[in-house]
């Protein structure tokens, strides 16, 4: 099986591939880089953490993490997706496939674009995420308890 193009159409931005959210300057578009997981262990260990925000899963099996665009347009999330194969037999014959997926959402209110995390698992989940602005993070909520003590006992407490 040999692979004959990957990607989206000429013309369209393509994933960016830096730890940052990519901006388009002329209108705004953040495009997210898609991570490649080894395990979905890490994918369900991260769950924990996406009870405090959001959280978006799709099928994308058999896509690579440079075939998928993950983009952020103002309160819309938009994933898309193109791949192509094309194989032949050794008796001759040939044949040729399209995959396409598109998936398009509007956000919550209060997510902050650029601490939104995109990857993708080895059994083809792609997992969007993101926490919302003014939560506390997990770390932040695991502080010890403030304690309150008094300074004297109330039997020996007068008033005069």
């Amino acid at each position: 099986m040999q692979r004959v193009g990957s990607g989206l159409p000429n013309g369209s931005q393509s994933a960016s591939r830096c730890p940052s959210v990519a901006f388009n300057e002329q209108n705004q578009v953040a495009t997210l880089p898609v991570q490649q997981l080894t395990d979905d262990v890490a994918a369900m260990r991260d769950n924990v953490h996406a009870e405090d925000g959001f959280q978006m899963k799709i099928y994308a099996h058999g896509f690579t993490p440079e075939e998928l665009v993950v983009q952020v347009d103002g309160g819309c999330l938009m994933v898309t997706g193109q791949r192509q194969l094309e194989g032949c037999s050794p008796n001759g014959s040939s044949f040729r496939m399209a995959q396409k997926v598109h998936q398009q959402m509007p956000l919550p209110p209060g997510l902050d674009p650029t601490a939104m995390t995109c990857c993708l698992t080895p059994s083809g989940q792609l997992c969007v995420r993101c926490q919302c602005r003014g939560l506390p993070s997990p770390e932040a909520q695991t502080g010890p308890a403030p304690r309150f003590r008094s300074r004297g006992s109330k039997k020996n407490s007068k008033l005069t």
